[in-house]
């Protein structure tokens, strides 16, 4: 092997090993294929539609794939009169931009009409231009956008919200989620506000589907929707009826708006007791006693129809008045009186009667400690038997201590 030979067999194994290297040089090849000053510019949208709620921002990007830095300043030539043009970077006016060899750079061009009393688009088409060049001329570019304003009333909608269920119904002690599509076709991504209209002393949240935490806004990407859960709670003892809710969401000045509703069936509870909070009676056989019974609607439904039953020793009487308690409301607190009377054969002790009020869906119990005491002419029957007893006695011990 001569030594040119073993020169460039070195050499190849050293490309061979060293890819980078490889890539190094052909990257500088291709850099030396480049122009030595060339930058490119235009909108990216050279032709947008837009209704008068819109507004107008279109990016303007800028391309340097020359060899050379370059500085690119850019004015505005072609404009409606009435119109005002400005071209920003983050919020800045700019009338120029350095582009380093091989970089992009984006800037926004916005316009509106130059009257700020015009809340609005005005409808037709219109026509922007844009010039760019370095500052020695050497290089000029030129881009034009076409702007087309129209009312939309026949184009696609902007935002819209879905639900497949808009009616929930239940009882006024549950929770109820609605499930939201919110698709966004405004065109480019943004971020969407949510907001609730409900009946005074509802609460009202917005989660994204499947997460537990509260929300406000949601960022939504051009052409895509995404789902939303929103959650409402009844106040306390909320009424039995209908209940209206308006869901709201904007972006900008796209906005949709769904309605929806809850059916509330009400809660059925009962309070019963007695003024005095006692349960416990005192009587004697064959004597009617007499108790109050205060009844309470508790619940958020209305009762329709509440029952008396009562459970008792045999030969007992137990009577009601009234015997039912028709349509009581939320609220109502109603009296009954309760007649017992203990069977003539009792004897002397506590009884126990228990009594149940059946509602709508809701029954409740009482029990009652009735206690049976000796009337008043046993009293004196014993009290005669006593002074019998007592006298007899004496006479006993007279007759004996005389002998």
């Amino acid at each position: 092997m001569t030594r040119a030979t073993r020169i460039l067999w070195f050499a190849g194994l050293v490309w061979a090993l060293c890819p980078w290297t490889g890539g190094s040089v052909r990257a500088a090849a291709d850099t030396n294929n480049l122009p030595e000053r060339h930058f490119a510019v235009a909108f990216q949208y050279p032709g947008v539609r837009l209704t008068p709620d819109d507004t107008l921002n279109v990016d303007l990007r800028f391309k340097n794939r020359g060899r050379s830095d370059e500085t690119v300043l850019v004015e505005v030539t072609e404009q409606p009169a009435d119109w005002e043009v400005e071209i920003r970077r983050y919020g800045t006016v700019v009338t120029g931009v350095f582009l380093a060899s091989g970089e992009d750079q984006t800037l926004t061009f916005s316009a509106r009409p130059r009257d700020r009393s015009i809340k609005k688009l005005p409808e037709g088409t219109y026509r922007f231009a844009i010039r760019a060049r370095t500052p020695d001329n050497a290089l000029v570019r030129e881009s034009a956008l076409t702007v087309t304003v129209s009312s939309g009333e026949h184009g696609p909608e902007r935002v819209s919200l879905e639900t497949s269920y808009p009616t929930l119904r239940g009882s006024s002690a549950d929770k109820f989620q609605f499930s939201l599509d919110v698709r966004n076709d405004t065109g480019q991504d943004a971020v969407f506000n949510f907001r609730a209209v409900a009946p005074e002393g509802w609460q009202t949240s917005f989660r994204p589907a499947y997460e537990s935490k509260q929300i406000t806004s949601l960022q939504i990407n051009a052409g895509s929707s995404r789902s939303i859960e929103f959650e409402v709670t009844p106040p306390y003892r909320a009424q039995a009826g209908e209940y209206t809710f308006k869901v709201e969401v904007e972006a900008g000045r796209a906005r949709a708006e769904k309605e929806l509703k809850v059916v509330l069936t009400g809660t059925y509870d009962l309070k019963v007791g007695t003024p005095s909070g006692l349960l416990s009676l005192v009587t004697e056989r064959g004597k009617k006693t007499t108790t109050t019974l205060l009844v309470q609607n508790t619940g958020s439904a209305p009762q329709r129809e509440i029952s008396f039953q009562a459970f008792k020793p045999e030969n007992w009487k137990v009577e009601f008045s009234p015997e039912k308690l028709e349509n009581v409301q939320p609220g109502d607190l109603k009296q009954v009186e309760v007649n017992i009377t203990p069977a003539e054969q009792a004897l002397v002790g506590d009884y126990s009667v228990a009594i149940s009020v059946d509602g709508e869906r809701v029954n409740r119990d009482l029990e009652f400690r009735v206690t049976i005491r000796a009337g008043a002419t046993w009293g004196w029957v014993g009290l005669a038997i006593i002074v019998l007893v007592v006298v007899g006695l004496g006479v006993t011990f007279h007759y004996l201590g005389r002998r």
